[in-house]
Formats: C-alpha cells, structure tokens, sequence
C-alpha cells in the first residue's frame, strides 16, 4: 500500500493522501460521517480492553504495523509542515461546513432520504440541498454508493451503444 490512513488521525493521514494523489487540500474536505451519538458511545472498561486486545491479537499485529507505518510517513513529510496542513485542512472543512450544514441532527428520521445514515445510532447532517456543491458532503453513504453505481451504468450503457 502506498498509504494507509487510520481513522483516528484522519486529519494527518487525509494530508498524507493529498500529497500521494498531488491533489490540493481544497479538494480534500469532508464532514465527519457515521459519528455515533453520544447516548450511544460506550466506554470500555480496561480489563474489557485487555480481554479485547487478547482476543483480536491478529487485529491489533496488523494496527500496530500500520500505524507505526503512518508515524515513519509524517515523519518523512515533515512534521512541522504536516501540522501546518493539518491546520490548513481543519480551516477548510469548517468553510465548507458553515457553507453546507445547515445543522448536525440526531434525529435522523427527519431527514431527506439521501441523507439519512445506515444506523440509528450515527449523527446525520440537514444539508444546504439546493447548493449542488454541498449535497455530496452528507449523502449518506449507501445512498452515495447508489448514486455512484447509477452513474457507472449509465457510463457503460453509453460506451455499449457507441
């Protein structure tokens, strides 16, 4: 893999992922999908996380690798130039964020369709839907990968009939 971004330092590893595609940070925006409710979060006691860690040991060999992988790989861009981008992209998530979200909703059923996430338990986004800009931000995943399937088929059903 040229990069493995880890979910916990998005931020850093959505950096790194610029610089690999040669993509400006601009264009590497994003709202922060399937965050669970705080009313659903469950906080793991450490003998739990002990038994856990034993238990998917393979899990966490395969973690461990990756994340020190990353660590090497922001060590390798440069640290102080990462946090500066990390800073840069933090600014310009929350530009699109104030030009998008209308409001951050726990309340999910009270969304459009598109925009209301695969579980009960994650925050869903009531997004500026007129702004075509703005719509592809809080489309809800499976909704998104609908959309894209629809675009594919309709790219081959072209290329057939020419």
């Amino acid at each position: 893999f040229d990069l493995v971004m880890i979910a916990e330092d998005f931020d850093s590893s959505t950096v790194l992922l610029s610089d690999v595609l040669c993509w400006p940070l601009v264009n590497m925006t994003s709202l922060k999908q399937n965050s669970r409710k705080e009313s659903k979060v469950q906080k793991l006691s450490p003998e739990i996380r002990k038994i856990l860690k034993n238990w998917l040991w393979a899990d966490y060999m395969l973690y461990d690798f990756f994340k020190q992988e990353l660590q090497d790989r922001k060590r390798d861009y440069g640290l102080q130039s990462l946090e500066e981008n990390v800073v840069k992209l933090k600014k310009l998530n929350d530009m699109m964020s104030d030009e998008c979200v209308l409001e951050v909703v726990n309340d999910t059923e009270s969304l459009s369709s598109d925009f209301v996430p695969w579980s009960q338990d994650v925050k869903g986004f009531k997004m500026k839907e007129d702004n075509e800009f703005c719509k592809y931000f809080g489309i809800a995943e499976n909704q998104f990968i609908d959309y894209l399937r629809s675009l594919q088929i309709e790219r081959l059903i072209k290329w057939y009939q020419n």
